[in-house]
């Protein structure tokens, strides 16, 4: 009980931290909510497009142009790329074609058959995609055969015209997976934060030499204080996990309560597991709380940045999203995105999911033998 209570008396003196980081999650996952509540202008037929066009308005970049025109909607965004960035983060568009100088004369040329484009995480950049590819696909095909521009174009107009009326449906909730996303992305901020912190914090005041000391001439075993401790951090861990639990019945809603909201929950159980096997490492390979309160915060914010937490993976470098690959925190993102775009919840396509969670239990074992091999050193040099 002594332990316990130590545990608990070190806890009570940082519960402000984890009220901060909680009240954090609150205000961005009511914004989230707000945002969703005042967005009523989602058009399930025609996508934003925005075209950056290089290259001389004639022959087949006019063609393309003016069909891209006719099956979408092209808003009018200042002519700079962080300009685009942020419509394509604020979705006031949903892809960007970057037609190329002399497009024109290499596409006829067979030199280039394909675009580069910038693309949100919708549905209607899907659709815009398949846009772009249709036109792309029709004039490869009938360029081998149709060697005047113009003629090419007519052609490809002809065909284009032949159109049958679709809507892109979905069974999912879409909105409301979108919520549940946000919000199960953005907790993992604040369990990082708030089990790293009180966990190492309540690891290092235990290893301090006073206590380390006391604790070997008490009555208490030194296998009987480990197990103690190590059931009062797993237990702290489940009660944040409970918290954070309750928080998404609020602000995900019901779809909490279907397959996909049920793996959303999986999944955080499964991160949480693998943070609270890091908190013990760090807490473990220093007794500075000074330092601690550094690594909290570079992990943190750091695995935050680099796995999609604060910016989707969507916009971020290829190069930032391959660093990403080393740290847990992606693993689990990247479940949360896939889970958000599960039309039917099975084993098949559960399984990305379930090799996301066997990389995180492999990160998991390796901070625990970690953990060990660093506390068994510090003993015999002690």
């Amino acid at each position: 009980m002594t332990v316990f209570k130590t545990f608990l008396k070190i806890l009570r003196k940082n519960l402000a931290m984890i009220i901060v980081y909680t009240i954090i999650l609150i205000i961005f996952a009511g914004l989230r909510m707000n945002s969703k509540e005042n967005d009523l202008s989602f058009n399930a037929v025609k996508p934003d497009i925005t075209i950056v066009n290089k290259d001389e308005e004639k022959g087949i970049t006019k063609g393309l142009i003016d069909y891209i025109k006719d099956n979408s909607d092209t808003p009018v965004i200042e002519d700079n790329e962080d300009a685009r960035d942020d419509a394509l983060f604020y979705h006031d568009t949903d892809y960007i074609i970057y037609i190329p100088e002399n497009f024109n004369k290499d596409f006829m040329e067979g030199k280039i058959d394909k675009l580069e484009v910038k693309k949100g995480i919708s549905f209607n950049s899907s659709y815009a995609e398949m846009v772009l590819d249709r036109y792309l696909n029709l004039a490869s095909s009938y360029k081998d055969i149709v060697k005047d521009q113009d003629e090419l174009v007519e052609k490809i107009k002809e065909v284009t015209d032949n159109k049958t009326d679709i809507e892109i449906t979905t069974k999912l909730d879409t909105d409301s997976l979108s919520s549940a996303l946000f919000f199960f992305n953005f907790e993992s901020y604040s369990v990082l934060v708030c089990l790293i912190f009180i966990i190492s914090l309540i690891l290092t005041t235990f290893n301090s030499d006073n206590i380390r000391k006391r604790n070997i001439i008490s009555s208490t075993s030194y296998k009987k204080t480990n197990r103690i401790l190590l059931l009062s951090n797993l237990t702290y861990a489940l009660s944040i996990w409970i918290i954070y639990f309750v928080l998404a019945i609020i602000f995900v809603g019901d779809i909490l309560w279907t397959s996909n909201g049920l793996m959303f929950l999986l999944n955080s159980f499964v991160h949480l597991i693998t943070v609270t096997s890091l908190a013990f490492l760090i807490g473990n390979i220093t007794n500075n709380k000074n330092v601690i309160n550094g690594i909290t915060n570079v992990v943190g914010i750091g695995s935050s940045f680099l796995c999609g937490v604060f910016v989707p993976m969507t916009y971020l470098p290829e190069s930032v999203v391959s660093m990403a690959h080393v740290l847990p925190t992606y693993y689990y993102v990247n479940s949360n995105e896939i889970i958000a775009k599960l039309e039917v919840v099975n084993m098949n396509t559960l399984r990305p999911v379930i090799t996301n969670w066997m990389i995180l239990g492999g990160f998991t074992i390796a901070f625990l033998v970690l953990t060990n091999v660093i506390s068994n050193k510090k003993r015999k040099i002690a």
